[in-house]
């Protein structure tokens, strides 16, 4: 799914740009000061009756509410995209009048190489969000989501125009992604193109101010195979558009290419049931080799779980970042996948 986010343009946003990360603020560094706010009174009150009638204590369920609350409150990071690239209102306020640019993501991309507590649309309504009791006493992953899209994902309908996605984090700060979770840069109607299109007295701003232009973006983002586009008015008309333009940096060498040792004692050529020839687990070995964020390889082996509810063979691979994040990076493949991206490779 493509989503969205607009820039300043700023110095500071090209270097997050370049070292592939986003930052997930606080709620409370957000525009809206009514972040975060959600009615907890019906449960309180609830808590107050089960002490007074029952002789089980509620002691314990309390205090897991409370320091839920508390990591809400205190804790999350909130990382806001839009669905649009068009809006004129989102260019003005967070692109800085079109002088700064707008990112494309791939959402399901960048919230792989780092575990995120949830995503989902926000929900724009007239009145604060109340938390009940029935979703105190309930448990799972699946509850700690619903009660996160009331509490960090609820705004008033005056901000419906943003239509937002959240990325909620546990907590608040610098998020690193794969660098391939960005697709495309718009660049506003009147963001600098090049570095002689800047003021004079921009060197001397600090970071979030120090205006950066089009050609410096093309230069840090080189290699990446990313697409470019020119945002411009529509004639005789108040709407949006845009147009792609030329990468400067085409013909440059692309990043993150270096293949590493890869051992296939941890390869499981087993086809459970399903006709493989074993040069496919050879193949998936070599891709995930020439991976950018691979170090050690967990395993690669059929999934039985895709491969029945795709009904085809699904081939996995698990493998791990850097020497100190035991936090496995999945991926699966067809073999038609396989045959593709092998294909790429010209090896």
């Amino acid at each position: 799914m493509k989503v969205y986010k607009y820039r300043y343009g700023s110095e500071r946003d090209l270097e997050s740009l370049k070292q592939d990360y986003f930052y997930a603020p606080h709620p409370s560094k957000l525009n809206d000061p009514c972040e975060n706010l959600f009615d907890i009174r019906s449960i309180e009150q609830a808590l107050v009756e089960l002490t007074n009638t029952s002789s089980v204590s509620t002691k314990e369920l309390s205090g897991s509410f409370f320091a839920l609350v508390a990591q809400i409150q205190e804790k999350v990071g909130i990382y806001s995209l839009s669905k649009t690239v068009l809006d004129e209102l989102l260019w003005a306020y967070y692109a800085d009048s079109h002088t700064g640019f707008c990112i494309e993501y791939e959402l399901e991309k960048l919230s792989e190489l780092n575990k995120i507590a949830c995503s989902f649309d926000v929900i724009y309504q007239d009145f604060i969000p109340e938390i009940k009791f029935d979703m105190l006493i309930q448990s799972g992953a699946d509850n700690i989501v619903e009660t996160l899209k009331l509490t960090s994902g609820t705004k008033s309908k005056r901000w419906q125009h943003e239509d937002e996605i959240r990325i909620i984090m546990d907590n608040f700060g610098k998020v690193e992604y794969d660098f391939r979770a960005v697709k495309a840069i718009y660049f506003g109607l009147k963001m600098p193109k090049t570095r002689k299109d800047l003021h004079q007295d921009n060197e001397v701003l600090p970071d979030y101010l120090s205006k950066v232009c089009q050609e410096q973006i093309m230069e840090v983002l080189k290699g990446r195979n990313i697409k470019y586009y020119q945002m411009v008015l529509k004639s005789n008309s108040y709407k949006f558009d845009y147009t792609e333009i030329e990468d400067l940096f085409k013909d440059s060498d692309k990043y993150k290419t270096v293949v590493k040792f890869l051992d296939k004692t941890y390869i499981d050529y087993n086809g459970y049931g399903w006709d493989i020839e074993p040069s496919y687990f050879d193949k998936v070995a070599e891709i995930i080799s020439r991976e950018p964020y691979f170090y050690e390889l967990n395993s690669i082996h059929i999934s039985k779980e895709q491969s029945v509810l795709k009904k085809e063979p699904i081939i996995f691979a698990g493998f791990f970042k850097d020497e100190n994040n035991f936090s496995q990076i999945k991926r699966y493949f067809s073999l038609t996948e396989i045959d593709q991206i092998f294909k790429q490779l010209d090896i």
